[in-house]
């Protein structure tokens, strides 16, 4: 059987659906943006009417570590932006969320990356500055000693956004 192939927009528009399917079950009323803003997926207002907005990153395989971030998301610190961290476990697994505040994923991968660039290769040779981040679903030498016991409580855990 060959290896089912899924463009990368695809596997971010079934993160965003997926995400949008779930909060509804809940009670939260959901908007997509389908690309339209730059910096959120969905927007959503929680069963209490809360406004908040959501950026969904998503990754298709269930052996990813770390979903790809950009320099940008060091600075958006919003306590109504929140970020949904789908992992779909494709091809033949249940997809897991993890849904974090910004007020966490901005300090996390700033200090990861700052460390990061401290370092060389195993040659020697200093890391060249790129505009992309790492956001880890495990434990991480440059994360909280916690990490992956704060993962845990972000883990399913819609109650977060209410």
């Amino acid at each position: 059987m060959s290896k089912l192939k899924i463009s990368k927009n695809d596997t971010c528009i079934s993160g965003e659906y997926y995400m949008a399917h779930v909060l509804a079950k809940y009670g939260f009323k959901v908007s997509m943006t389908l690309g339209r803003m730059e910096v959120f997926d969905l927007f959503v207002q929680n069963p209490q009417g809360k406004n908040l907005t959501i950026s969904v990153k998503t990754t298709y395989s269930n052996e990813s570590k770390f979903l790809l971030m950009n320099e940008k998301h060091e600075t958006l610190i919003d306590e109504s932006l929140f970020y949904a961290f789908v992992r779909l476990n494709m091809p033949d697994g249940v997809p897991e969320f993890w849904i974090v505040p910004s007020t966490i994923v901005a300090p996390i991968i700033k200090r990861e990356h700052e460390i990061h660039m401290t370092k060389t290769f195993k040659n020697g040779k200093p890391h060249k500055e790129s505009p992309m981040r790492n956001f880890y679903l495990q434990g991480q030498a440059n994360y909280p000693d916690d990490w992956e016991e704060q993962l845990k409580g972000f883990k399913s855990n819609v109650k977060s956004l209410e």
